[in-house]
């Protein structure tokens, strides 16, 4: 792991009150690397043009730079629940300021808010892996390859150990240990934003 890494907590904790400027500047690009190609997919789910799917994004972002001084972690509450309040919130407002008149042949392709069933946040499956995705590109530059291949073999494609060993010309303790050091890392720079 390197310096620089921390739990999500301590993330959390960095945009509020970092311990600097660089840490925060550290922590936002941290949380926009995790969060914006997930809130990006969402927007793009909500049949949003890419341009405004990622203006939907960006406005989400800075909601949340203003709002996470007040976010507080309550027992039966996730992160991501609050979050996707913001993205539905700012989903609407676009929807209401781009809405099309009648008759009218409009460019973004908005006919108004979409019913709030249709703007359902991202399963748990999907949410979760694509977090993981995105987690595993940012620390992919804490690993060798070797540890990396070991872990993809394991956890992506689901071999055994034993086959990941026998494929790398390693032990299988070797694929093993590599496979925890990268679950490890990953749980470090996910932590709460898993649950």
């Amino acid at each position: 792991m390197n310096a620089t890494s921390t739990t999500s907590l301590t993330l959390l904790d960095h945009l509020v009150n970092p311990p600097s400027e660089p840490a925060r500047q550290e922590a936002w690009a941290r949380f926009v690397r995790l969060y914006a190609p997930l809130l990006l997919a969402w927007a793009r789910a909500q049949r949003l043009q890419d341009a405004d799917a990622a203006n939907v994004v960006q406005e989400v972002l800075i909601q949340v730079f203003r709002k996470l001084p007040l976010y507080r972690r309550v027992e039966g509450y996730k992160f991501r629940g609050w979050l996707f309040t913001i993205a539905r919130n700012k989903y609407q407002d676009f929807c209401r300021q781009h809405r099309n008149p009648p008759g009218a042949d409009g460019l973004s392709g908005v006919e108004g808010p979409v019913a709030p069933d249709a703007v359902a946040e991202m399963d748990e499956y999907e949410y979760r892996l694509r977090l993981v995705r995105e987690a595993l590109a940012v620390v992919r530059a804490d690993f060798a390859p070797e540890t990396l291949a070991a872990f993809e073999l394991q956890a992506v494609r689901g071999r055994s150990p034993a086959e990941a060993a026998a494929e790398l010309g390693v032990g299988a303790e070797a694929a093993r240990s590599a496979r925890r050091r990268v679950v490890a890392r990953l749980r470090d720079e996910l932590g709460d934003f898993l649950e």
